[in-house]
C-alpha cells in the first residue's frame, strides 16, 4: 500500500489534519479559541500516531496484509552453505556452517547480526522490494562481517549481500542467498525460534535456543 515511509508520513498526518478540522466545524462554539488548542496539539498527536504505527500497530496481521511487510523479528537459527565455486581459503570452513540470527524490526528500522563460532555480521543498510506477483515485500541488506581475532590469519573482514525470499507475512522458516566481496557466494536456511534478541554471542544464542526447544519437547 505505501512504497515509501514518506508517503504514509504524509498521510498520517493529512488524515489528522482533516479529522481536526471536521471536530473544529462540529464544535460550533468559540471556534476561535478551539482551533488555537487544536492547532497546539495537533503535531504532538501526529507524532504520536507515528510512533504506534512504526512500534506496534503495523504487527497487526490484518495490517501487515495491507503493507505486505512481514514481521521477521527476533531469533533464528539455521545453516549457512556455500557452493562449491566459493574461493574459501585452505583450512576454511566450507560449510554447512551453523548460524544464528538476531533481527531488530519496527516498520521504519531494521538492524540484523548474524554469529557463527568463528564469526559477527551486522546489517549496514536494507530495503524491502515487491516483487510482482507475490504477496510478501522481498528484503535485501548489505553487511558487515569481522571474524574473531582467533581467526584472522585465515579469514579476513568482508562484506556482502543477502536476499530473504518470504511467502509469508509471519514465517516460521526463511531461505536466503548471499555474496560476498571475497568471491564467495551460497544459501541460508533458518529457521524461527523465538521474538527475543540481545545475545552476544554465538554461544549465548545456542545456549537459549537449546533451552527453547528443550521446553518444547
Amino acid at each position: 500500500m505505501f512504497k515509501r515511509p514518506a508517503a504514509l508520513v504524509r498521510t498520517t498526518v493529512l488524515a489528522v489534519g482533516v479529522i481536526y478540522s471536521l471536530v473544529l466545524f462540529a464544535a460550533g462554539s468559540n471556534p476561535a479559541t478551539l482551533f488555537r488548542y487544536m492547532m497546539s496539539g495537533l503535531p504532538a498527536l501526529a507524532v504520536v500516531l507515528l510512533l504506534v504505527w512504526d512500534l506496534w500497530m503495523w504487527r497487526l496481521p490484518g495490517v501487515r496484509r495491507l503493507t505486505h511487510r512481514p514481521r521477521i523479528e527476533g531469533l533464528w537459527q539455521g545453516l549457512l552453505q556455500p557452493t562449491a565455486e566459493s574461493l574459501i581459503p585452505a583450512g576454511g570452513n566450507r560449510g554447512p556452517i551453523p548460524i544464528f540470527l538476531m533481527v531488530r524490526q519496527s516498520y521504519w528500522s531494521l538492524h540484523l547480526r548474524q554469529y557463527t563460532a568463528e564469526s559477527a555480521s551486522d546489517s549496514s543498510a536494507y530495503f524491502w522490494e515487491r516483487v510482482p506477483g507475490t504477496l510478501v515485500d522481498r528484503l535485501s541488506f548489505l553487511y558487515d562481517n569481522l571474524p574473531r581475532p582467533s581467526e584472522r590469519q585465515r579469514s579476513s573482514p568482508h562484506r556482502g549481500s543477502c536476499s530473504f525470499d518470504n511467502q509469508s507475512l509471519c514465517p516460521s522458516a526463511i531461505h536466503g542467498v548471499y555474496f560476498t566481496d571475497r568471491y564467495t557466494q551460497g544459501e541460508i536456511d533458518l529457521t524461527f525460534v523465538d521474538r527475543s534478541d540481545g545475545y552476544g554471542s554465538f554461544a549465548e544464542a545456542q545456549a537459549h535456543a537449546t533451552a527453547v526447544h528443550v521446553k518444547n519437547d
